[in-house]
């Protein structure tokens, strides 16, 4: 199967000076509060999102290690045993689980059965490094972080 690449979606930045049209689409992607983070299939439509919430959230490719950082933080869904839902799936344990859906195997999707739909981060350690108010590019954290993302992903779990 060829699927588009998995991201992890981070939001950096509060409401603070948000147009409600910003609001309204980082809640469409499940993003309601700073050090939140969604991984998403990026397709066509993900990627005009992520171009007007840019100057709120940074995103970058997951990767298995990423993944299983994340799946060991996150929160299961009320009353789901996650050892099953994972044998029903077809895979062991997270590592497998992560190989899956970076190779495209498994649709992100299936994460919505055993856990939350956001992965609740602590904010980075050390801080960011860059401002929080300019994109890459910039000297900043915003926007595509490409594999940097693993950097701050890793400071804040």
């Amino acid at each position: 199967m060829d699927r588009a690449p998995p991201v992890i979606v981070i939001r950096i930045r509060g409401p603070s000076g948000m147009d409600s049209e910003t609001e309204y689409m980082l809640r469409l992607l499940n993003l309601k509060r700073a050090n939140h983070a969604v991984l998403l299939q990026l397709n066509t439509s993900v990627r005009g999102v992520l171009r007007k919430v840019g100057s709120y959230v940074t995103w970058g490719e997951a990767t298995p290690e990423m993944l299983v950082k994340l799946f060991r933080r996150a929160d299961p869904q009320p009353g789901v045993k996650v050892e099953e839902e994972l044998r029903k799936l077809g895979v062991a344990d997270y590592e497998e689980l992560a190989e899956k859906i970076c190779k495209g195997e498994l649709d992100v999707g299936v994460l919505r059965r055993i856990f939350k739909p956001t992965f609740r981060l602590h904010p980075p350690r050390g801080g960011f490094k860059g401002s929080i108010k300019r994109p890459v590019g910039q000297k900043g954290v915003l926007g595509y972080a490409g594999e940097r993302i693993g950097r701050l992903i890793e400071a804040m779990c």
